[in-house]
């Protein structure tokens, strides 16, 4: 079972990967996910499905499998927690369910946005890798990876569109904020770092 799970997560995985690079790479390719109803929206869903059921279905089937469930697990559970905050705060930017299944593309700037141009992918990234590393799974792990990998290429692929669409404006955004984490906002909003900032 676990094989099996392990091998659709990973295919799901591979081929998202190399649709969203492939987008990021060819302006003809997109945008990738697809913005309409169509035969690649329906594979798009598909390929996340594929990737978060076989997650899960690992996180409950093979937990411990690395390491046994303990020290380390509140460290990824810490994760996990800040990174479905993220994920709730982003969402509420959002006008819709249109917007958070791709079928909308709208610029942001407020919220979250104010300190990343894509707080989605951290929180995801955050969220799933947290998860992993809380069951002590070496196979959810595994296509943790790859989930990870697939939302770090989603911005190559998007802020193009965004940019088409949005002009001057969103040029405007994207000299003003990091496309992961604009630490030079977080320190203004949060007190100034003076010279202990990240790069």
């Amino acid at each position: 079972m676990s094989t099996t799970l392990l091998a659709v997560g990973l295919a799901g995985g591979a081929a998202q990967i190399g649709l969203t690079g492939w987008a990021a790479i060819d302006g003809s390719r997109r945008p990738w996910p697809p913005d309409q109803i169509s035969g690649q929206f329906g594979l798009y869903w598909l390929l996340v499905m594929a990737m978060a059921g076989s997650f899960f279905g690992l996180i409950g089937t093979t937990a411990g499998s690395l390491y046994p469930v303990g020290i380390v697990s509140v460290a990824g559970g810490g994760a996990f927690l800040l990174g479905a905050a993220l994920n709730v705060l982003t969402a509420d930017e959002f006008d819709g369910p249109e917007e958070i299944l791709g079928l909308e593309w709208r610029h942001h700037a407020s919220g979250p946005f104010q300190f990343s141009r894509n707080p989605e992918v951290l929180g995801h990234v955050g969220a799933v890798a947290g998860l992993a590393v809380a069951t002590g799974s070496w196979q959810a792990m595994v296509v943790a990876g790859a989930i990870v990998r697939w939302f770090t290429l989603k911005p190559l692929a998007e802020e193009p569109v965004l940019a088409d669409r949005y002009g001057e404006q969103y040029e405007r955004y994207r000299t003003q904020v990091n496309r992961y984490v604009d630490w030079t906002g977080l320190s203004g909003a949060f007190g100034s770092c003076q010279n202990d900032c990240p790069e």
